[in-house]
């Protein structure tokens, strides 16, 4: 939809794509954009709108619920779920305008969670529907990142290693890749808790170990490194980076 918006826009302007994207984005990725066979940033995509002096309140009319609208929502669930804040996530819960109804159902296991509430097999159906997801989009990659807890591991494992297979075989965005890097994070802590994983454990630390070497993503190659010094015995090495890392 994104996509679709954008060469709308680039056409009204009688600009090409070279005119649209120069010193601003790479053509070819913009390319890919415009015909939704890859994700653009809310960040990039704010460039590119200010880079032409287009309002992105005019942007974004007709959306409806926007892709900047569903950035904030995933903001503000995962703060008020990681700060244990029930009562923001009840009042999104009851108030919110979700055009993703999916997001609703991650807001309300949530707070059974947080409630000490358990889960049931509607829950657990819900989880599974991800199982045969192709399109790894930011919003499918948040959902799941919610509910990784809620597989058996066996079918952890093979979800998990078709989203980092996926991932590293197509040009990503970066908030996409942050969000693969939690779930590689967050798979690292279940392998850690189950027996016999060390394979698995092996592949969460490579794939980490691939990510961007930029400021925005050395936190999770510092974790991919912690969890390395465990796997490999090396307990004061790994008491170290927990340190830094602020781990009890």
């Amino acid at each position: 939809m994104i996509g679709e918006r954008l060469k709308e826009v680039r056409c009204s302007l009688h600009f090409s794509q070279k005119q649209m994207t120069e010193k601003v984005l790479d053509r070819s990725f913009y390319s890919r954009v415009e015909n939704d066979c890859s994700e653009i940033s809310v960040n990039d995509l704010i460039k590119l709108l200010h880079h032409h002096r287009i309002p992105v309140a005019n942007f974004l009319e007709g959306f409806g619920a926007t892709s900047t609208d569903v950035l904030i929502f995933q903001s503000q669930i995962t703060n008020a779920y990681l700060n244990k804040d029930v009562a923001v996530l009840q009042n999104l819960y009851a108030n919110a305008n979700f055009a993703d109804a999916r997001m609703k159902e991650v807001v309300r296991i949530l707070i059974k969670r947080l409630n000490g509430v358990g889960l049931n097999a509607k829950d657990r159906k819900f989880s599974y529907s991800f199982l045969n997801e192709e399109n790894w989009n930011i919003e499918n990659l948040w959902l799941v990142l919610h509910m990784l807890d809620l597989y058996e591991f066996a079918d952890l494992k093979v979800l998990v290693e078709t989203i980092f297979h996926k991932i590293m075989h197509k040009k990503t965005d970066e908030y996409s890749m942050q969000l693969v890097a939690q779930i590689a994070l967050k798979y690292l802590e279940i392998c850690f808790k189950n027996q016999n994983t060390i394979n698995e454990i092996e592949s969460a630390i490579t794939f980490l170990q691939k990510i961007p070497k930029t400021t925005n993503f050395a936190i999770y190659r510092i974790a991919a490194e912690y969890y390395n010094r465990l796997v490999n015995y090396d307990q004061k090495g790994a008491d170290k980076i927990a340190s830094l890392l602020g781990r009890n």
